[in-house]
Order: C-alpha cells, then sequence, then structure tokens
C-alpha cells in the first residue's frame, strides 16, 4: 500500500510539473514584425504556473522518500 501511494504521488508530480510548463508556455505571446519583437506575458497565468512547479516538486520528493522508505 506504502509503494502505491509512493508511485501515485510521483506521477501526480509529473501531471502537476506539466501543467505548470503548459501554463507557462500558453502565457506568453510573441509578435514579430519585421526586425521588430514584442513580446507579452500574463502575470496571473505565471504565478499559477509557479504554483502548479511548487506542487509537482513536493509531490515527487514525497513520492521518492515513500519509495525509498525514509522515515520522516
Amino acid at each position: 500500500m506504502k509503494q502505491l501511494m509512493g508511485i501515485l504521488l510521483i506521477i501526480a508530480a509529473l501531471v502537476l510539473l506539466y501543467t505548470g510548463y503548459d501554463k507557462m508556455e500558453k502565457s506568453k505571446v510573441d509578435v514579430k514584425i519585421g526586425d521588430l519583437e514584442i513580446s507579452a506575458n500574463d502575470k496571473p497565468s505565471n504565478n499559477r504556473a509557479f504554483m502548479y512547479y511548487g506542487l509537482g516538486a513536493i509531490s515527487l520528493i514525497g513520492g521518492i522518500a515513500i519509495l525509498s522508505k525514509y522515515k520522516v
């Protein structure tokens, strides 16, 4: 049961990290006209992306800790 929980945490971490990456990429817009390049970022989307990164990192660390039978 403990091993299953660790695996599920690692899978959840991968999903959260991918979701954060996807949100970060979708929050950027670039426009290029000739030599002029204009870019814009959506700050609230970036904040959500960093939240997903943080939750993914915590889940990954928790999953690895459970699988390695490290006593916290």
